[in-house]
């Protein structure tokens, strides 16, 4: 049976990238406990906080039987990137291309690793094979503003050169008057920061940290909730120059963050790294208990858990501190305790409900309504057809752009002859697209997922 915790709620999670790194202090329970100390009334709010968590956990579960560690629907996910570099250290990670590979490596990565189809999955060890789980959750760039308009899924401010970052926890990434970004609609939208993480609170460099959406609310701010990220830790290192942090050349710290995003614990629990004495834990049933973080180098498996258990700790688990490279698993009740965020009762119900927002914004009127589009298969391993109504004479062009709204595929009227337009997307990554068709006044999209 797994115990209640005082501090097993996240408040902001950090993932440490220094030499030596057990005997320092995670800069996340320096920050939780300061927050408790300046306001004792905190500790009975992630008390509750948690056990409503756990709660609504096990009546998921309970309903849900035959899917606990995978659903049967996908959950879509629309993310919106907030920016906030200086020009220096937009070109440490390629300039604007770089950011539009970022990104893209960014949400691969995350849609490989919550639906449990990462290739390094093989170094799982059998005794942890049997509760991989497969969150089946599809994040994509959100293409539709709260106002409405289109949008590529992130917005951009440049700094001056004198910029030295926000330090942890630091509000003023998620406000514009304070030289940040403001949140879109928390309740529709995944914000995410990327910026420079200063670390000067805590003994090493922190790659990023979160707020969840129930405990933001539970503290009274929801306009806490999100995750911040460093951008040398911010999707995929691209090449030796490329600017990164050694343990995080993968794009996992955004999983981990996630993560913490719709609930999870450290694996361990949230003791304060190097104090570890198995007393605390995560809140979830089918992970091993552990003392402690693992850092670095990967263990070798099985490596002694507290209670000695034959298949030893799961330090693979994104939600230990081990290199991206180590990392390859959610287990199914991690995966059962973020499902049960997407609950009406849940702190990302909201956030589940909007996946409409990965579509470009659609103009509603007469020639929208007397041109209606078909796209199949769906989802489709390449090869789709494109049915069109009526009259074909009005298509200006069929467009297939991709999560970044960059156009991979464009067919002109001149091509278009027949009602049924055949387009070979196979040489594509697999992924969410839009298929865009243009009228004259209107355009229609239709979503489409390569499979």
């Amino acid at each position: 049976m797994k115990k209640l915790l005082p501090l097993v709620a996240i408040i902001l999670a950090g993932m440490l990238n220094i030499a030596n790194a057990q005997t320092q202090p995670c800069g996340t329970d320096e920050f939780i406990q300061q927050l408790i100390a300046s306001n004792p009334n905190l500790k009975a709010v992630v008390e509750k906080y948690e056990q409503d968590v756990q709660d609504r956990t096990a009546a998921n579960q309970a309903a849900h039987t035959n899917t606990a560690g995978k659903t049967t629907a996908t959950t879509l996910i629309p993310l919106v990137f907030h920016i906030v570099l200086s020009q220096a250290q937009i070109d440490q990670i390629g300039g604007t291309a770089g950011i539009n590979t970022r990104l893209t490596t960014q949400v691969a990565v995350l849609n490989t690793d919550y639906n449990a189809l990462n290739p390094d999955s093989v170094q799982i060890p059998a005794g942890f094979k049997s509760l991989f789980g497969n969150m089946n959750t599809s994040f994509g760039l959100a293409h539709t503003k709260p106002d409405g308009t289109g949008t590529v899924g992130y917005e951009l401010k440049v700094m001056p050169s004198s910029f030295t970052g926000y330090a942890v926890g630091d509000g003023n990434v998620k406000c514009t008057s304070c030289g940040g970004f403001d949140a879109w609609d928390n309740t529709k939208y995944l914000n995410i920061w990327v910026t420079m993480i200063n670390s000067s609170m805590s003994g090493g460099q922190v790659l990023g940290y979160a707020y969840n959406p129930g405990l933001a609310v539970s503290m009274g701010n929801s306009n806490l909730m999100g995750v911040v990220v460093d951008y040398r830790a911010f999707g995929k290192k691209q090449g030796a120059t490329d600017a990164t942090l050694y343990i995080a050349e993968l794009g996992r710290t955004l999983v981990h963050e996630i993560g913490h995003f719709f609930t999870l614990n450290h694996i361990w629990g949230n003791t304060a790294v190097g104090s570890g004495d198995c007393s605390d834990d995560d809140g979830v049933g089918d992970t091993p208990q552990q003392k402690d973080a693992n850092f670095s180098t990967c263990p070798t498996s099985p490596k002694t858990n507290c209670t000695g258990s034959i298949n030893g700790e799961m330090f693979m688990n994104y939600m230990d501190y081990v290199q991206d490279n180590c990392m390859h698993m959610f287990s199914k009740g991690q995966v059962a305790r973020m499902q049960s965020e997407f609950a009406p009762s849940g702190g990302s119900y909201g956030l589940a409900q909007s996946g409409y927002l990965l579509n470009w914004p659609t103009s509603i009127n007469n020639i929208s309504n007397e041109n209606t589009i078909e796209v199949y298969p769906n989802p489709s391993n390449g090869i789709i057809s494109v049915d069109l109504t009526q009259n074909i004479n009005a298509v200006q062009s069929i467009t297939v752009t991709n999560i970044l709204g960059q156009t991979v595929k464009e067919i002109p009227a001149s091509a278009i002859q027949t009602k049924t337009v055949q387009i070979d997307l196979s040489g594509l990554n697999k992924g969410i697209y839009t298929v865009q068709c243009k009228f004259e006044g209107a355009t229609i999209n239709k979503k489409i997922v390569l499979q």
